[in-house]
């Protein structure tokens, strides 16, 4: 279930890559097996076939040899001139006749000697021939009656024997060879000699190839004497306790420690066996180069294919991420289209799409930013319209009382004072006004109240400079001046009082204060709203600066320790953009 929900929650390119190296992978690893098994096999057979055929070259060239040289022997113990010689007592002929006769025998057996694979054909003969001596083509056969291999020519019983001996004298070496009894005529049952013919060992180990380094041939005796080997360190390694008969094939043996290969045969009617032994290593280490050459292949195409998945894949998943984070500034509130160029498959189709819903709903926000503007514009216009008349009313009941009494200057003044004081509202048709402006406007104001409070109540101004060019809505001093008048200081004993307007700028923001000294704010009073005064009331204005300024205001109330009422207006300062 973690693993689910890991591979649920891995990004799109690692999915990706990870389809890929699947997909591209998976499909050569089980290649990669089910190639290197086909191949093993096939190596394995072709090794085998290999050596099987060797040996079997081998064997037949030896057989060969070996069955040639013993029909040599058999022409000669066939041959009754020699034998009817070689049968007479050595007394019976005379010095001059024997050197003739062996002299005949010599020319016979160096004809078979140049025309043959052998290097040397030695007589075993009775000692009293005066031919017969130590190192000749005729030895005495007294002085080797007691070999080993003079008896196994024996033993033979006139079949051939093959055995090793070691030759001294002009000829000296290892030699293998194959011996035959020589028979009298006259009594088959009675040998008059024997007859050798020897094969230096170099030269059969000669016709000993191997076909792998880790291998070794060689030729022994059914009693295990070694004839010759392809290699005297391999052969004290890996030789087999005594000959075997492999039944013409490989099988597996176990030699010390190690584990081999061999096969053993007898050669043509021989006692002789050609065994050859391979390693187990040597068998496996073809497969071995072969493993890691396919393995150093497939690694190589992984590799490249792991190479080719990231760029592929990132190609694939720059435009969704690219989508991605655009929608993501879209819950930022930044909507943004995604400027790449268009495409016709699925993520083009999607791109086009999110274009074309950004592009809508910009659409639809800038008809809903007018709208709210216009409807903000109405409802700006709708409260400003709430002028309360009581104020134009009064101003003319008090024209009317002056002129009554024939105060034309008076009445001058007031009515210069009233129409610069409608001016300043009209403001050409303009909603917002600078502080300045305000500023004036409430001057104004109070000096028509002075007139009708007969100078008991004052205003003073201490407004900082650069506060002056700020904005705000129109009518915003006015009311609370109003308010001063007619719920402060018209309240309290006496009438009398002064009202001032004092402002400046304070962290970027229009800190403007209206104070007066009269009978303070009521707190019993559940909303101060009702205090209506000119007819804008505080919520009025309220309302009205919050929709200028597009963010709550802060109109705060408060009592003065001195006596008398604070009215502070926090807003953010504004300015005309060409200012």
């Amino acid at each position: 279930m973690k693993l689910f929900d890991y591979l649920n929650d891995m990004s799109l390119r690692k999915k990706i890559m990870i389809l890929f190296a699947i997909v591209g992978i998976v499909p050569l690893v089980v290649t990669f097996f089910v190639s290197y098994d086909e191949i093993r096999k096939l190596a394995v057979d072709g090794q085998s076939y290999a050596e099987n055929e060797n040996y079997e070259q081998m064997l037949v060239t030896l057989s060969k040899k070996f069955y040639h040289l013993e029909e040599l022997t058999s022409m000669i113990i066939v041959n009754k001139d020699l034998n009817g010689i070689l049968s007479k007592k050595p007394e019976e002929l005379k010095i001059p006749e024997q050197l003739t006769i062996f002299n005949n025998i010599v020319a016979f057996s160096q004809i078979m000697e140049s025309n043959s694979e052998f290097d040397r054909i030695i007589y075993y003969i009775n000692d009293d021939f005066i031919v017969a001596g130590d190192d000749t083509m005729f030895r005495r056969l007294g002085d080797v009656q007691e070999m080993p291999w003079v008896k196994s020519v024996y033993a033979n019983n006139g079949r051939s024997a093959w055995f090793v001996r070691e030759e001294t004298g002009s000829a000296p070496g290892k030699y293998l060879a194959v011996g035959r009894l020589l028979w009298n005529p006259t009594n088959l049952s009675e040998p008059s000699g024997i007859v050798t013919l020897n094969i230096d060992t170099n030269q059969i180990r000669q016709s000993l190839t191997k076909s792998n380094p880790q291998q070794l041939i060689y030729i022994a005796t059914a009693a295990g004497e070694l004839i010759a080997s392809t290699g005297d360190a391999e052969y004290e390694e890996m030789r087999l306790p005594k000959p075997i008969d492999s039944a013409g094939a490989f099988e597996s043996v176990t030699i010390g420690k190690g584990s081999y290969l061999a096969r053993g045969q007898r050669i043509g009617n021989t006692n002789l066996f050609l065994i050859s032994v391979l390693s187990n290593k040597a068998a496996t280490e073809a497969l071995k180069n072969i493993r890691t050459q396919m393995l150093s292949t497939y690694a190589i195409i992984s590799l490249i294919i792991l190479i080719v998945i990231f760029p592929v894949a990132k190609s694939i998943t720059r435009r969704i991420f690219l989508l991605m984070n655009k929608m993501s500034q879209v819950r930022q509130g930044r909507l943004n289209e995604l400027d790449i160029s268009p495409s016709k498959d699925e993520v083009g189709q999607l791109i086009s799409s999110y274009n074309y819903m950004i592009g809508s709903l910009q659409e639809l926000l800038a008809e809903q930013f007018k709208l709210g503007q216009e409807k903000n514009g109405a409802e700006l216009k709708a409260l400003q319209s709430q002028i309360n008349p009581h104020f134009l009313y009064n101003t003319l009941d008090m024209l009317n009382w002056m002129a009554q009494k024939g105060e034309r200057e008076n009445i001058q003044q007031v009515v210069y004072a009233l129409s610069g004081y409608y001016r300043l509202i009209l403001n050409k048709g303009e909603d917002f006004v600078t502080v300045r402006d305000e500023v004036r406007l409430s001057a104004i104001y109070m000096d028509i109240q002075m007139k009708r409070f007969r100078n008991r109540i004052t205003i003073d101004f201490d407004v900082d400079e650069e506060a002056m060019d700020c904005l705000i809505p129109k009518i915003t001093l006015q009311p609370l001046v109003e308010n001063a008048i007619i719920h402060g200081i018209s309240e309290k004993e006496g009438g009398t009082g002064v009202i001032r307007i004092s402002g400046g700028l304070s962290k970027g923001r229009l800190l403007l204060e209206v104070k007066d000294d009269g009978v303070g704010y009521r707190r019993d009073v559940p909303d101060r709203h009702t205090h209506k005064g000119s007819g804008y009331g505080v919520k009025n204005i309220e309302k009205r600066l919050e929709l200028y300024f597009g963010q709550p205001a802060s109109l705060r109330f408060s009592n003065l320790d001195e006596g008398g009422t604070c009215v502070t207006i926090d807003v953010p300062a504004v300015r005309r953009e060409s200012d």
